[in-house]
């Protein structure tokens, strides 16, 4: 009897360990599938715009709009350089008057430019009104304008706002050498970036543009840029009140405590769908961390319409992005940057350089904040949800200079860089006439512009509660505010008495 109850014993412990030997077996290639499944993403910054359309306009086609280019000097100021390159534009003259009639110039910046932008917006209405013949301009450098088959640091030194501005004055004295454009007045309209450069125009070239709309413009070049995660900070505050910045609080606080302990560090991890355990020796690993979380709220926060905010705010409230606050964050940001179920983030400063190599828009901007504007976006010291995450500083943004361009950008010449634009152009105090400014007042940027005051008589500002970047310069929406409505009719009306006089 004895004998036959251990032979149980036995066989039972054998399918045991079988049973176990099978379900880890399982268990080990369940792991491999999702190991192998997983797709690593890298998050870019939210310094630079892709001026992109709305979604809602998705469906235009493209009838009416044309491709063409032109030859344009690669160095206007060196008359022995007779280079030259092949600037793309778009145009749309469904509405052209004929001979003398207006002529409407979108200017691109640091993106793509695209067709849908000549079939809809503000400066389309403007058309459409005035009887103006449409023209979007692509900036050296970006898209299919790109000069260079490498952006070497070498190839990049013709890439600076005098150069640009200048292409746009040879684009204009060109384009009225055709006898249908010889009497035609010219506006300029331009977004983030390119509201500078439509500003700026208006003060160096005065004599080809009648005037300018420039919107959400941050014209003070500036390095340690704090300012900006402050009106993320206020903009949360502002949609969601209190109760919603207390929820992205502790979520950022239990992370940077997490921070402090291995086990703690794995529930990071986890939380934020890292594929790696971060180099927390490692101070620009852990810039590239905070970086994760800063610009996915502020990329939020610039691409913000009436309610969106808001709407995070009641996730929030609600848990629907995790059940622990630090879950929280890290699901919002998954949920922001549209990051996959299968997806986890790549979290080395090497492949964030590694993002600003090769022959991308990317890397032509990050060439132009390190040459001319700073627009570093460093953790606030003062008492925002973000002041904790201190890795983001100027030597983070500073060293990614060094790295991908030239030994000699360092600090010093970022900040005289920038104080060179700012003495040039005049920072804050620009002197311009017959120049729209109108910004948002939940934009970051708009703590680098003029939005308290008008820049002069002939140059009004527009300051709008609950609209963020370039919001005038798209289409009428639903969840448009009367003010937002009414600041892009009354830019309409301006630029038509500036035509009619």
């Amino acid at each position: 009897m004895v004998n036959v109850f251990n032979n149980y014993l036995l066989e039972t412990e054998i399918k045991m360990r079988v049973l176990l030997l099978l379900l880890l077996s399982l268990f080990a290639a369940s792991w491999a599938e999702e190991q192998v499944a997983r797709e690593p993403r890298v998050v870019e910054m939210t310094i630079g715009v892709d001026m992109k359309p709305p979604e809602e306009w998705d469906s235009l086609p493209t009838r009416n709009v044309f491709t063409s280019w032109m030859p344009i000097p690669l160095d206007h100021f060196d008359p022995h350089n007779s280079i030259t390159f092949n600037m793309k534009f778009m145009f749309n003259e469904e509405f052209f008057g004929g001979d003398g009639s207006p002529i409407f110039i979108l200017v691109g910046g640091e993106w793509d430019i695209n067709y849908r932008w000549l079939l809809a917006g503000n400066m389309y209405e403007m058309a459409r009104e005035n009887k103006g013949y449409q023209i979007y301009t692509e900036h050296r450098y970006y898209g299919e304008t790109k000069i260079f088959d490498e952006f070497t640091t070498e190839n990049l030194r013709f890439l600076n706002i005098d150069q640009a501005l200048a292409d746009l004055a040879y684009f204009i004295v060109e384009m009225k050498k055709q006898a249908r454009f010889a009497n035609s007045k010219v506006i300029l309209y331009g977004g983030s970036y390119a509201a500078n450069m439509v500003m700026w125009f208006k003060k160096r070239y005065p004599h080809l543009v009648v005037g300018s709309v420039a919107s959400s413009g941050p014209i003070l070049a500036k390095v340690d840029y704090t300012e900006y995660l402050e009106v993320v900070h206020e903009a949360f505050l502002l949609e969601g009140g209190e109760q919603c910045i207390s929820h992205i609080r502790r979520g950022i606080d239990d992370t940077l405590a997490a921070l402090r302990t291995e086990s703690g560090r794995r529930m990071v991890e986890q939380a934020y769908r890292l594929c790696d355990p971060l180099n927390y020796d490692n101070v620009f690993d852990m810039g590239y961390f905070a970086g994760l979380i800063t610009w996915s709220f502020s990329g939020a926060v610039q691409r913000a319409r009436p309610g969106t905010l808001l709407d995070a705010c009641n996730h929030f409230q609600a848990g629907t992005f995790g059940s622990t606050p630090m879950e929280q964050i890290g699901g919002f940001i998954a949920a922001i940057q549209g990051l996959s179920g299968n997806g986890c983030w790549v979290i080395t400063y090497e492949a964030l350089l590694n993002a600003y190599s090769g022959r991308t828009n990317s890397r032509a901007w990050y060439y132009q904040t390190c040459t001319e504007y700073g627009f570093f976006q460093t953790a606030p010291r003062s008492g925002t949800v973000f002041d904790g995450l201190k890795w983001l500083d100027v030597d983070f943004y500073t060293d990614i200079c060094l790295k991908n361009f030239d030994s000699r950008f360092n600090k010093d010449f970022i900040l005289a860089a920038a104080d060179r634009v700012n003495l040039v152009f005049g920072g804050l105090g620009p002197e311009v006439n017959n120049t729209i400014n109108i910004h948002g007042y939940i934009d970051p940027w708009r703590a680098l512009g003029v939005y308290k005051e008008d820049i002069s008589e002939t140059s009004p500002t527009f300051t709008v509660n609950r609209a963020s970047h370039c919001f005038d310069m798209q289409a009428w929406l639903r969840t448009d505010t009367i003010q937002m409505t009414a600041v892009q009719q009354r830019a309409r009306r301006i630029v038509a008495s500036w035509l009619s006089q």
